[in-house]
């Protein structure tokens, strides 16, 4: 894939001309439209990356005093969103969790080349609504980029810093259930890596509407939990294939279907909500260091270590708990894949999507 000089760090820039290199903007999101095969690196050695301790890479609807409780299953600690276990958060909530989407929001970075948003934000927007703010750190980052804005990450568990920047704050919600924030109030909405959380995306992005501005941007950043793969070298038996099929077969069961996620989907339900001029930014990501680029090489290392925990994280609940799998077999299939990934043969790597769009200056617009 041919390379691009990376855009200011502090903004996206607005031609598709000087778009990071792993970047296809798809102002239609035609289905063939995708970036270009990443190339393999079948000289490299891929033993130094064997040894599984090593590192690879240097609602608002008011809640409760149970926001701090927690379950403990499969040794982790997860938060509890409700005394019905269908409804329970599938995420774990604890250090090692937190570790990891802090990798994650690196991950991320790298991908967009230092860009927290692809939205053409121009100046500090005064209210931005950061939601499944996690650990807080791309709301963090956000306002200190933005020192006149005022930034709200909402997130379910409490496990954002107790301290902040002063245009920062932190407030635990869950933002399935009715949003009571003021309507038309905030200028910019960011999304990111709620796919497996929202089970009523058409809802989700009602509300978002609801919420924005006149005028606002809302920005959602996804990504696909199956691998894909351009060359052949991931056999359809492969360990990653049995991971992913088996995540959205338990997802399925609690009406999140992991399957339908592609640009359009998110699209779709981003105009069926009101939003208009929206674009999709389509990434790959590398699921290991077997690219030939070195920026590629990189990001898929990156990517291995948030792989590290991350299989299991995402997995061992919905494995247990909606599928039935015993915890020894559940974990075997999370070790085996991240396995498999480290061994660098097969060539594979997971999309990820930027969906950004506008709300109108007003509802004829």
């Amino acid at each position: 894939m041919a390379s691009a000089t990376p855009p200011p760090t502090t903004g996206p820039t607005a031609t598709s001309g000087s778009q990071p290199a792993t970047a296809s903007p798809v102002p239609e999101a035609p289905k063939d439209d995708i970036p270009s095969s990443i190339e393999a690196d079948d000289s490299a050695d891929f033993s130094d990356y064997n040894d599984s301790h090593r590192s690879v890479a240097s609602s608002t609807q008011s809640l409760s005093s149970s926001i701090r409780d927690h379950v403990y299953a499969n040794g982790r600690q997860y938060h509890r969103k409700s005394a019905d276990e269908d409804n329970q958060y599938l995420l774990p909530s604890d250090e090692t969790e937190l570790d990891r989407l802090d990798m994650v929001h690196h991950l991320y970075l790298t991908t967009l080349d230092g860009e927290l948003y692809k939205a053409p934000i121009v100046g500090d927007p005064p209210n931005v609504l950061d939601c499944g703010t996690g650990t807080g750190i791309w709301a963090l980052d956000f306002g200190s980029l933005h020192p006149g804005s005022h930034v709200i990450g909402v997130d379910l568990a409490p496990n954002q810093p107790t301290w902040t920047y002063p245009n920062v704050e932190f407030q635990t919600d869950d933002l399935e259930k009715e949003w009571t924030f003021k309507k038309n109030h905030f200028n910019y909405i960011h999304s990111r890596g709620l796919g497996t959380s929202i089970r009523d995306w058409e809802r989700y992005t009602k509300q978002m509407f609801e919420h924005a501005a006149p005028g606002a941007l809302v920005e959602l950043s996804e990504y696909s939990l199956e691998s894909s793969c351009d060359d052949d070298s991931m056999p359809e038996d492969s360990m990653s294939v049995q991971w992913s099929d088996a995540m959205a077969d338990a997802l399925e069961k609690i009406g999140v279907y992991v399957r339908r996620f592609s640009p359009l989907f998110f699209r779709e339900h981003l105009e069926a909500a009101g939003f208009v001029d929206i674009k999709v930014f389509i990434y790959k990501i590398p699921r290991g260091s077997w690219p030939k680029q070195r920026k590629f090489k990189y990001l898929g290392a990156v990517c291995a270590e948030a792989s590290r925990s991350g299989f299991e994280a995402h997995a061992m609940l919905p494995m247990t708990r909606l599928l039935g799998m015993s915890e020894e077999d559940a974990r075997q299939l999370c070790i085996g894949a991240f396995e498999n990934l480290m061994l660098g043969k097969e060539h594979c790597y997971q999309y990820h999507w930027q969906i950004v769009g506008r709300k109108p200056e007003s509802q004829g617009a």
